[in-house]
């Protein structure tokens, strides 16, 4: 049974651990809309939605009929039973795998049990299954798939979840007393996504709590400029506090 990588670069990686690429654009979205769906069937008008949004060709049907020929000769060549692992079930086709096998499927799951160890207060479990569910991503994902009506929103939704997990891998790293090794990542972070107020909330926690006031000071203060310029509005309230109430360390360094 192959594993199906969506969290970046589709790939399919056979049990011998050889990757296999579907060539084709059209392929490889019929392809992730299976394994988005890994043991259900995917209905012949979902296919179709995804695949023509607009300008709809009149010979829909047979032109998917050919992409699901070529996806099975591809996983073909993984093995004897490749052929196999794509079915024709009414209303639509099926992808015979196990969802655990689909990285886009198995890091949902991953971050609710995060979240259940994190919201116990067990901050080292939370720890060890974000490092496990975030070091599947290798890039955006489906970053070499064509995104119709049906894909796209589901990569977005993807992308979210992993800022998400990021936000709280981040927090819990906090509340492990790991704040001096996330002050660069942070950083990075602020910059990229200069409107995400949780990661400018942590970058000043995590400045308070190694003991550099000046640099929380200075950290709030961009803040509040960026978004005063951008949305009109202040920092939220906890935010206009966090900076004056966060926890002195025992850095004694000069703010750099």
């Amino acid at each position: 049974m192959p594993d199906f990588k969506l969290l970046g670069p589709m790939e399919m990686v056979d049990d011998r651990g050889q990757p296999h690429i579907p060539v084709g654009p059209k392929v490889r979205q019929v392809l992730a809309l299976l394994a988005l769906n890994a043991g259900k069937v995917v209905d012949v008008d979902l296919f179709i939605r995804e695949l023509w949004s607009v300008n709809e060709p009149k010979d829909a049907v047979k032109t998917l009929q050919t992409h699901i020929y070529h996806l099975r000769r591809i996983l073909l060549r993984m093995g004897p039973a490749g052929a196999q692992l794509v079915a024709t079930r009414a209303p639509g086709y099926l992808l015979r795998a196990d969802p655990g096998r689909v990285d886009a499927l198995v890091f949902p799951r991953l971050v609710e049990l995060a979240t259940g160890h994190h919201r116990a207060g067990d901050h080292q479990a939370a720890d060890l299954v974000l490092r496990k569910a975030l070091s599947m991503w290798s890039g955006p994902p489906l970053a070499d798939v064509p995104r119709g009506a049906v894909l796209g929103p589901r990569a977005t939704a993807l992308d979210e979840q992993r800022l998400r997990a990021v936000e709280m891998h981040l927090e819990t790293r906090i509340r492990l007393g790991l704040h001096g090794e996330l002050i660069d990542e942070l950083r990075v972070l602020v910059a990229t996504y200069p409107l995400n107020e949780n990661f400018h909330t942590q970058l000043i926690t995590a400045l308070g709590r190694a003991g550099r006031r000046a640099d929380a000071w200075r950290a709030y203060e961009g803040l509040r400029a960026l978004l005063e310029a951008e949305l009109g509005v202040e920092p939220a309230f906890d935010i206009q506090n966090l900076h004056l109430t966060a926890p002195m360390g025992s850095h004694s360094g000069k703010d750099v």
